[in-house]
């Protein structure tokens, strides 16, 4: 037998080229497709969602000169501006490409190529880990596999289309990495890895902090149970947890550094996170004087409660999540019709619920009949399976959970299509290959919602009708100003012209938004005192905004159902805008002047 060169994985160096190679391939040519299909938006740099839209608004801020710590949007809720939530890790790649391609493309195209390229990289990443995670598992023809069902995964895969450069796409990417890493035998190496991917993706956002959670208590209970075999990977996780954590709080620390939140990279959520390398640190230390598992489960057990109990106190406003010091009114008229902050039995579009639950579903399933089949395989696959367990209870909280929950599906789907192959029935395998297909799902409730509800769709193309297109170009020709507008068209307002917004939907945001909120649902003449207080110069509406407050109903003397219904204020005027459903409005000249003295009375 020929000699080979082993990796730390296990895995012959030449198969990390065949997988990058193949990853590379389906990457551009996915990516070729997607923007071809989406060119009509991209080329206006009107991006998929609001996120995408602010995160541009931000990279832009700091090439413009602000602080890399300062992560403050100053054109939302101006004069003041907005604290964000965002760290900057996640715009240095995108920031690079416009900062080097610039002088040779000119501002606009840098930018397209950027919003372009940036989760491009990011998607054959994603397909490159999948590979050799299925790999991992399965050996050389899983790898194959599992990069193909990744590359057709959802709704994972809709966070890599072009103009998704948002933070989410790289969690996925640092998720996969660690997962990859603790399939690895135990060493420094591997667990410095893991350590340094949480410590990422920690100061990135808290989205992925369950599946870390997950992530933890697998290597728990490794720890427990192969004891000073786990030593080298629990100190590697500890130290590159902290070492990592400490050159953020150098180097990226936001100027903005207070308790009131507990959402990314505040001293609640770093302190945690130290904590957290510090534990572990000290398990990878004392596993060898703790002879037998109960010792360790009865000492790890032990250590942690009581850091969890020295940290609630040091910081409990931690008990109430990062939205607990939302305005109460913003949080229920705004995040609790966030579809995505929906469980997944409150749902009320087939559209959202089967196709976030379908491949998780399938996953799920491959994952116990793989645990089942395979038991000697079972320590390698366990860091994978739990954090696609902890994505299904986050799932039924929120369906965002389906995105890391149907990114991580791709191995485990790859085995159950191999042991269908190995069956030789052509029907189990194209069954196989059709439940692991995360785009069929899709099918599902587009046919249900013809046949069964096609208003739904009618007012799901009406309100893409008031920001698709040049529509936020147009404005962008008004001379600047404050735009009066509901919280999903703040982002859209902010990164695709030069206005400022009161509004957006970013919970740090309590002031703009309450405000958005009392001037919409006030009668006229209430809303026209603010419009001095908020030095409002535009307004804007869409035909179904408000429709969660059933304001023609709710609130049916306010400026949103005037408007709505056509009846026009005596101090404004619409100014024209074509092929778009959106009315903007201009404040006429001395609206709310006699109610100036109201400027530094409210705030909300």
């Amino acid at each position: 037998m020929r000699n080979e060169k082993v990796t730390v994985s296990g895995l012959v160096p030449r198969n990390l080229w065949r997988d990058a190679i193949a990853a590379l391939a389906i990457a551009a040519l996915l990516m070729t497709i997607w923007t071809i299909r989406g060119w009509p938006q991209l080329a206006f740099l009107n991006l998929p969602d609001n996120d995408d839209m602010m995160r541009l608004a931000q990279i832009r801020d700091w090439l413009a000169g602000q602080g890399f710590n300062d992560w403050t949007q100053y054109r939302l809720a101006p004069p003041l501006g907005a604290p964000m939530h965002w760290s900057r890790i996640n715009d240095i790649v995108p920031t690079g490409i416009i900062v080097l391609t610039r002088p040779l493309l000119g501002t606009h195209h840098a930018e397209l190529l950027a919003v372009i390229s940036y989760p491009g990289m990011l998607f054959g990443i994603y397909l490159f880990l999948s590979a050799r995670i299925g790999r991992r598992l399965g050996g050389a023809a899983a790898g194959t596999v599992a990069l193909i069902v990744a590359a057709i995964a959802y709704p994972a895969g809709s966070l890599f289309l072009p103009g998704r450069i948002d933070h989410h796409a790289l969690q996925i990417v640092l998720t996969l990495g660690i997962v990859l890493s603790l399939t690895w035998r135990s060493s420094l190496a591997s667990g410095a890895i893991a350590g340094a991917g949480v410590a990422l993706s920690m100061g990135i956002g808290l989205e992925t902090a369950p599946q870390v959670a997950a992530v933890m208590l697998t290597l728990f209970g490794m720890w427990v149970w192969r004891g000073s075999e786990e030593k080298a990977r629990a100190i590697g996780f500890g130290a590159m947890l902290v070492a990592v954590t400490g050159l953020l709080l150098a180097f990226a620390r936001p100027t903005l550094w207070t308790t009131q939140w507990c959402d990314t990279f505040t001293p609640a959520s770093t302190t945690s996170t130290l904590a957290v390398g510090g534990y572990w640190l000290l398990l990878g230390f004392a596993g060898v004087r703790l002879r037998g598992w109960r010792a360790r489960i009865i000492a790890g057990s032990a250590l942690g409660a009581v850091a969890a109990l020295v940290l609630v106190g040091l910081y409990p406003i931690c008990l109430s999540g990062p939205y607990g010091p939302m305005d109460p009114f913003v949080r229920h008229a705004f995040m609790d019709n966030v579809l995505e902050a929906r469980g997944l039995f409150h749902q009320e579009l087939l559209g959202i619920a089967i196709p976030s639950a379908g491949m998780m579903a399938a996953s799920t399933i491959a994952a116990i009949w793989f645990l089942y089949r395979f038991p000697c395989r079972r320590i390698v696959a366990l860091p994978l399976i739990a954090i696609l367990a902890m994505s299904d209870l986050v799932l039924f909280d929120q369906v965002r959970g389906a995105y890391i929950g149907s990114a991580v599906a791709a191995p485990l789907l790859a085995q159950m299509i191999l042991a269908a192959r190995r069956g030789g029935r052509t029907p189990q395998i194209i069954a196989s290959w059709l439940a692991s297909c995360g785009m069929v799902y899709l099918l599902v409730p587009a046919i249900a919602a013809k046949a069964f509800a096609p208003q739904i769709r009618a007012t799901y193309l009406v309100n893409k009708g008031c920001k698709s297109g040049d529509v936020w170009h147009q404005l962008d020709r008004y001379p600047a100003g404050v735009v009066m507008a509901p919280i999903d068209m703040g982002a859209y307002i902010i990164g695709g012209s030069h206005h400022a917004s009161v509004a957006a939907g970013y919970h740090r945001n309590n002031r703009g938004n309450r405000a958005m909120y009392e001037f919409f649902l006030s009668q006229p003449k209430q809303a026209e005192r603010m419009v001095a207080r908020w030095h409002v110069r535009y307004i804007a509406i869409c035909p179904t905004d408000f429709l969660e407050l059933d304001v023609r109903n709710a609130y049916p003397d306010s400026l949103a159902a005037l408007l709505l219904s056509g009846n026009v204020p005596s101090w404004v005027e619409r100014l024209p805008l074509r092929d778009t459903g959106l009315a903007f409005y201009r404040v006429r000249e001395g609206a709310g002047a006699s109610k100036r003295a109201d400027m530094a009375e409210t705030a909300f």
